[in-house]
């Protein structure tokens, strides 16, 4: 059976940045993975996940669901299919939880967009999951960042789609709350969902996730499980500069961390 889901084919991109280019990226995602993005600013996450969400076109290569070239698919369908929630989200109208999260039914409704009891009865349970209904009256700009993010992930699930792809949804949440929210993904997957996310983190990554996706200056480095992917970050050494490569105590899973500092040790 080919578990499949999405495959990218040598897929290139470039801005009109001297010296900068998403560089023949090739992968294939099965359905249930959990896979973390990862690699410093400007390496080109953002890019690849707008390109896997079909929002950029590449330059070269192709992005196929199912075998199905996602450039064919119609934007509603490819919304049932593919659910995207990128960095940052501005709310310009005052609109509340249970209106945004509605919003997700949209690309399953016909004629004039009116919800359905079906529509309103899939946006409770995403708000139950996500554990917003409890404030599912108030307007987005009332909430906090963590209860933001959760409304955000409750109006992508609404979308019922088979992939999920989120552009660091935990960036600025304190660390509960990011715990709280990578707990609730690895859940998701559990349950048949697939995953990608970017991450700065990589040991939220070695925890939660199975496999790490590591981009460097436009180009794929590492794509592995997390295991094989720590082992490769390991052997590379510019990786762990200022930083030690451990075990945790627990699980006995990667992790990384910075050392201190030398001088205010000895002193």
């Amino acid at each position: 059976m080919n578990d499949r889901l999405l495959q990218i084919q040598g897929v290139s991109y470039t801005y009109n940045r001297p010296g900068w280019k998403l560089d023949q990226i090739s992968l294939d995602i099965n359905k249930g993975d959990f896979v973390a993005i990862a690699g410093a600013n400007g390496s080109g996450k953002s890019t690849l996940l707008k390109i896997m969400a079909g929002i950029l076109l590449p330059e070269r290569g192709q992005i196929t669901l199912k075998d199905c070239p996602i450039k064919n698919i119609p934007r509603k369908l490819l919304a049932r299919q593919i659910g995207y929630l990128p960095q940052q989200v501005n709310f310009v109208f005052n609109i509340n939880v249970n209106e945004l999260v509605l919003m997700g039914r949209f690309c399953h409704s016909k004629g004039l967009g009116i919800s359905t009891a079906n529509d309103r009865t899939i946006a409770e349970q995403c708000m139950d999951i996500t554990e917003v209904s409890v404030f599912k009256e108030r307007a987005m700009n009332e909430l906090s960042g963590g209860e933001r993010q959760r409304v955000l992930l409750a109006s992508v699930l609404a979308q019922q789609p088979e992939i999920m792809l989120l552009d660091e949804p935990v960036n600025g949440l304190d660390m509960h709350h990011q715990i709280s929210f990578f707990k609730l993904l690895s859940q998701l997957c559990a349950e048949g969902m697939t995953i990608v996310i970017i991450t700065h983190d990589l040991n939220f990554a070695s925890q939660f996730c199975d496999k790490i996706l590591l981009l460097n200056k436009g180009k794929k480095e590492i794509y592995d499980s997390v295991e094989k992917a720590f082992e490769q970050i390991e052997q590379r050494k510019t990786y762990l500069q200022d930083m030690i490569l451990l075990r945790h105590p627990i699980n006995g899973k990667p992790m990384l961390l910075p050392y201190g500092c030398s001088d205010r040790e000895n002193g």
